[in-house]
């Protein structure tokens, strides 16, 4: 009798309020506003999420649109959703790791995917990924074969870089590996104020990323040399002495530098503390990075099947001089991630690893953002003190199944579903001793999409 009256009183209330058109969303209450380190991919940013007058579904989801370019002036951007769809009230998301380098424009529309033109965006944010070094060119003038300088020569170059610009561009001299660290030189360089020898010019690009690129060309100054007359040869005679001129010994190059930097270290995650039913989870990594004066950046991969055997095994998600970064994880998945640290020789360090497991933090499956093929098993987290669920599915507003389970899992009977997105919501049957059950506080709802066999 209870389980009737229940129905009675959801159908009443679905056909006064479920149809109506009124409870449109609203847009995001300002821009999006960037945290993390700028230029860095991954880039996180932060919003003031959408809502919806809704009383049925009061939390609407947040979805994040990019375009190429910055973002116009007054106006939403343009282009298509990237990823899955958000949380309900979500208001932060972090880009790809894989981003390529370039300017882009995000922003964010809220949906209230149960009602017709449920959907309202907000303006955008410009974001700058910049991941990539700088790119220069050296030359000096003039030149005698096989690099061969003397006196006073002409040091020019170029620099670029098509992302967040060029900060800086100078001219060094210095013994091979160590130019970048070696006497700066104005681009009219006087080769006389140095001894003879090899040496290598090199012009050092820094970009407002902070990246480095030193572009270098090896030269030999060979400028001539005064020397003192040689003593006179024993025997000859009177006014003649010898003519053999004193030997030059070149300046020695210093070492090559072979020494990698240690590893860095205190890996630590930051778990979310609440369950979700998304299809991505969002988890903090942090480590303490070595102390090397020549230190150049830290590299995190991620591998999805097993702890990565070098740099180049798997996924780049973080390059750069911080101390922490965002990764993304499927809800209830697990992930293996190195931490690297590189030098301005180019050796890298031994890696710091550490497992992320996200199994615990899935309450509803199939969650929020799937797709499936065949009629999905419902299931979610058992309740104390339940008679029994009741489960109700949706499509495009309009209620398609209902199921009484007494147990924390529902099966879809198959046949039942058209391709399509459809919501679906549970709710405990409270026990009461030997009194009819009350229901509670909706357990959870979550979206999924059936494409069909």
């Amino acid at each position: 009798m209870a389980r009737r009256s229940f129905l009675v009183a959801m159908a009443v209330a679905l056909a006064a309020v479920w149809p109506t058109s009124s409870f449109a969303a609203t847009a995001p209450a300002a821009a999006p506003v960037l945290t993390s380190t700028v230029y860095a991919a991954p880039a996180t940013f932060t919003w003031t999420p959408g809502v919806s007058a809704d009383p049925l579904n009061p939390n609407i989801v947040q979805q994040v649109f990019r375009s190429d370019g910055t973002c116009p002036a007054g106006a939403v951007g343009t282009g298509g959703q990237v990823g899955a769809d958000l949380l309900p009230n979500a208001g932060t998301y972090t880009t790809s790791a894989q981003l390529p380098d370039g300017v882009y424009c995000y922003h964010i529309r809220a949906v209230d995917a149960a009602l017709p033109a449920g959907t309202a965006d907000g303006p955008g944010l410009t974001v700058v990924i910049d991941e990539d070094s700088p790119t220069g060119t050296i030359a000096v003038a003039p030149e005698a074969p096989g690099g061969v300088v003397t006196g006073v020569v002409t040091v020019s170059g170029t620099s670029a870089d098509t992302a967040s610009g060029v900060a800086s561009s100078t001219f060094h001299v210095g013994a091979a590996n160590h130019c970048g660290s070696g006497a700066v030189i104005a681009a009219s360089w006087d080769t006389t104020t140095v001894p003879n020898g090899s040496y290598v010019v090199c012009n050092v690009v820094i970009d407002n990323a902070g990246h480095v690129a030193v572009i270098p060309t090896a030269v030999t100054v060979a400028n001539p040399v005064a020397t003192p007359p040689p003593p006179p040869v024993v025997g000859a005679p009177s006014g003649v002495v010898s003519t053999a001129p004193a030997a030059v010994t070149p300046p020695a190059s210093a070492p090559a530098d072979t020494t990698a930097p240690k590893a860095p270290t205190k890996l630590s995650l930051v778990l979310p503390r609440a369950k979700t039913s998304t299809g991505t989870v969002s988890v903090t990594l942090r480590w303490v990075k070595p102390t090397a004066p020549d230190l150049q950046r830290v590299v995190v991969v991620l591998n999805l099947k097993h702890a990565p055997r070098s740099p180049a095994d798997g996924s780049k998600i973080y390059r750069g001089l911080g101390s922490s970064t965002v990764l993304k994880l499927a809800a209830g998945g697990t992930g293996y991630v190195a931490v690297y640290a590189y030098d301005h020789s180019g050796n890298v360090s031994k890696p710091a690893q550490k497992v992320v497991s996200l199994a615990p933090l899935i309450p509803l499956r199939p969650f929020t953002g799937s797709t499936v093929t065949t009629a999905p098993r419902l299931t979610w987290t058992a309740q104390n003190a339940t008679a029994y669920y009741n489960v109700q599915l949706f499509r495009n507003g309009t209620r398609v199944l209902t199921g009484w389970p007494t147990q924390a899992a529902f099966s879809i009977p198959p046949g039942k579903l058209k391709p399509g997105t459809y919501v679906w919501f549970v709710w405990p049957a409270v026990k009461h001793g030997a009194a009819a059950p009350t229901f509670g506080t909706l357990i959870g709802r979550a979206t999924f999409v059936y494409k069909g066999l």
